[in-house]
């Protein structure tokens, strides 16, 4: 068998299965097994979905709990997570929030967790999959555009959708801080 030796690997990224849970730590049990960002994100806003289909239907009070715990799991220092998850705790003891935050301030707690482990061990949240993040995407763009009456309207959104991505930046290398867009004009004017 050809396996990556896996001294070599430093980190994996997985959703939060159980079984992808065991058999990481099966068959790399000296490797950290740390639980994919995008995964956390999309579980923290189906809690809300199950309760109030849309998260633009979220009441303000949870809007704000939703907000923080979003930030919360896209931290990437321990500080911003301690902060972050503190706000979380002040605004479940202050406000009157629906079933949808009280359970997902008590996941909120299990990724405080897990996540500061892992910043504290030097990794930063990192998603475990673009090809997935493509897919869920172009499944969200799929189910949109069946809504669309006009033709407009899905033209609409594909260049809002081309505006977005296009509009972030890239996060490593030569052009780190560049959107797509700006290193285009630095090389074609």
């Amino acid at each position: 068998m050809n396996r990556f030796p896996e001294g070599k690997i430093k980190k994996i990224d997985s959703d939060e299965y159980k079984a992808i849970i065991g058999a990481v730590k099966s068959v790399f049990p000296r490797v950290t097994h740390s639980f994919c960002v995008f995964h956390q994100l999309k579980y923290v806003s189906k809690r809300y979905s199950d309760e109030f289909e849309l998260i633009k239907n979220i009441p303000y009070n949870d809007e704000l709990v939703y907000n923080e715990i979003c930030q919360l799991t896209r931290s990437d220092i321990v500080i911003s997570a301690v902060v972050c998850f503190q706000k979380i705790l002040k605004l479940d003891y202050v406000l009157e929030l629906s079933k949808a935050s009280h359970k997902t301030i008590s996941y909120a707690k299990e990724i405080f967790k897990k996540n500061v482990s892992f910043l504290k061990k030097g990794f930063t949240p990192e998603t475990d999959n673009t090809m997935e993040q493509i897919f869920s995407l172009v499944g969200d763009i799929v189910d949109k555009a069946r809504s669309f009456k006009t033709d407009s309207g899905l033209t609409n959104f594909c260049y809002n959708l081309f505006a977005y991505f296009n509009k972030r930046c890239f996060r490593t290398g030569k052009w780190a801080g560049f959107s797509p867009l700006m290193r285009a004009r630095f090389h074609h004017g």
